[in-house]
């Protein structure tokens, strides 16, 4: 009977720790997609905002350009 106790033990001992391994696989799976989107949504605020900057820089080229440009012809 004691060794029939420390089979099935054993048994759940394994199926633990198998069931842990399952459970920090699928946490470490989690941060990677929440991880993957962070870095999805920074990379578009970067390309926004360099489009914003972009824009903005072409506004003070062609103002300059009206202001000065029957001055100086760069």
């Amino acid at each position: 009977m004691g060794s029939n106790c420390m089979k099935v033990g054993r048994r759940l001992w394994r199926s633990r720790r198998g069931v842990q391994l399952i459970e920090e696989a699928l946490l470490i799976s989690v941060a990677l997609v929440a991880l993957s989107l962070l870095v999805g949504g920074i990379e578009s605020i970067l390309k926004q905002s360099s489009a914003y900057t972009s824009n903005v820089w072409n506004s003070i080229t062609n103002s300059l350009n009206g202001i000065f440009g029957t001055l100086f012809h760069w």
